[in-house]
C-alpha cells in the first residue's frame, strides 16, 4: 500500500503524473503545491492539490490570480466598449433621460393651450377625442424625433464622475 504522507522529491511527483521537475517546482513557487522540505513534496497532499488544480479547483494563490487576470480583461474589454460608443456612463445615460422626460412633460402640457379654440365648443365627442388624441401623437413624435441637446459629465484627472 503507498504512504500518502510518504515524501517524494520534484523528479519522483513529475515522474508520476507525466511532467517533468521544473514543472513541478514551477507549480510549488505558483502556490499550487507546497514543500514540506527543500525538493521534497508529500504524496497524498501533493496528489491532491494537482487533482484540485487540474479541476479548477486550486490554491488559493491561483484563484486569487484568476481573479485578478479576468477583472483586468473585463476591464480591458469595457474600455475597448466605451471607445467603441457601445456602453456609457450611468450619469450620461441619466443625463438624456432627465432632459427626454423634461421634453415629454413641456409637450404634453402644452397641448392644451394649442387645442382650447379648437375644441371649445364641440359637440361631436367622438371628433374631440380625435383632435385631442392627434394633438398628442404630435407632441410625443415631437419628443421621440427631437435631438436632445445633453452636456457630457465633467472629467477629473482623466476619470468621468
Amino acid at each position: 500500500m503507498i504512504d500518502p504522507q510518504a515524501l517524494v522529491t520534484d523528479e519522483e511527483l513529475g515522474a508520476l503524473i507525466g511532467v517533468g521537475a521544473r514543472h513541478i517546482r514551477r507549480m510549488a513557487e505558483q502556490g499550487t503545491l507546497e514543500r514540506v522540505e527543500r525538493g521534497r513534496f508529500e504524496l497524498g497532499a501533493s496528489i491532491k492539490a494537482l487533482i484540485d488544480n487540474a479541476a479548477g479547483d486550486g490554491s488559493e494563490l491561483n484563484k486569487q490570480r484568476v481573479r485578478k487576470l479576468k477583472a483586468e480583461a473585463d476591464r480591458v474589454e469595457l474600455e475597448l466598449a466605451r471607445a467603441r460608443g457601445e456602453v456609457a456612463l450611468i450619469s450620461e445615460f441619466e443625463a438624456v433621460q432627465v432632459a427626454r422626460n423634461t421634453l415629454i412633460r413641456t409637450r404634453v402640457m402644452e397641448v392644451p393651450r394649442r387645442v382650447t379654440l379648437t375644441l371649445l365648443g364641440m359637440k361631436d365627442e367622438t371628433r374631440f377625442k380625435q383632435v385631442l388624441a392627434e394633438e398628442l401623437r404630435l407632441a410625443l413624435t415631437a419628443v421621440a424625433t427631437a435631438e436632445l441637446d445633453v452636456k457630457p459629465p465633467i472629467e477629473i484627472d482623466g476619470e468621468d464622475e
